[in-house]
């Protein structure tokens, strides 16, 4: 049996050593080759080598003919989109929650208002003839106004007009505070011969410095010219209101 490998590896020496070197001296060359397996040279043939490899690699000259160049595109037209619809609002917000309650304010200043005096027609009916003018007595009419008091003066006027009136202009029930005319009720010739209550315009005294007595009085200017155009002055009733 020995003798047998021996020749037979006599025989195939040269195709042993070939081997070897064509696979680099690797482990591979220790490996027997049987009958009928492929020869070196077969090997060889196949084998990829370096200049197998540089033969079909791309080079640089390959990529640069086939690549794309600026020149290869052509300006195009830029197309404008059209403008969308504008789109639906937003639902509201949820409530915040409240925020705390602020400190509180000063006191205001007292509103309440108060009669400081009742002006009422004294006695009976008055009659106020033509061309002159006829003091109305009043009761009542006296009240003291406190340092920084506003008072306001207002009432009304009953009296019945005349049958006639002629050359009259501005006759009028005039309301004095402290001898100074201070607010007026108007005293119509329409309709004649009637009984009629009107309203005086309200009148002001501004807050005194210190507190002040005051008094009222009453007195009917009747412009009218002819004997016979008379008024009569049926009623006063005239109130200080005092506020402060």
């Amino acid at each position: 049996m020995p003798h047998s490998i021996f020749a037979h590896l006599r025989a195939n020496a040269v195709g042993y050593v070939a081997l070897f070197v064509a696979l680099g001296g690797s482990s591979y060359a220790a490996v027997r080759l049987a009958p009928g397996s492929v020869g070196s040279a077969a090997i060889a043939k196949s084998a990829v080598t370096h200049a197998k490899l540089a033969a079909n690699s791309v080079g640089t000259a390959n990529v640069a003919n086939h690549s794309l160049r600026s020149s290869d595109f052509k300006s195009g037209t830029i197309l404008q989109g059209l403008q969308g619809d504008t789109g639906t609002s937003g639902l509201d917000g949820l409530k915040g929650p409240t925020g705390a309650a602020g400190p509180t304010g000063p006191a205001g200043r007292d509103g309440s208002a108060s009669i400081g005096a009742r002006a009422r027609l004294a006695g009976g009916s008055v009659s106020a003839p033509h061309g002159a003018s006829t003091s109305v007595p009043v009761s009542g009419g006296t009240w003291t106004q406190a340092a920084g008091e506003l008072d306001f003066v207002a009432g009304s006027v009953t009296l019945h007009t005349p049958a006639s009136c002629t050359g009259s202009f501005g006759n009028s029930l005039v309301i004095s505070v402290d001898g100074t005319p201070l607010t007026f009720a108007a005293a119509p010739t329409v309709p004649a011969s009637t009984t009629l209550t009107i309203p005086l315009v309200v009148g002001t005294l501004a807050e005194p410095n210190g507190g002040t007595s005051h008094t009222l009085t009453a007195s009917l200017a009747n412009s009218c010219t002819k004997s016979g155009e008379d008024y009569s002055i049926n009623g006063v009733s005239v109130d200080a209101v005092k506020i402060g």
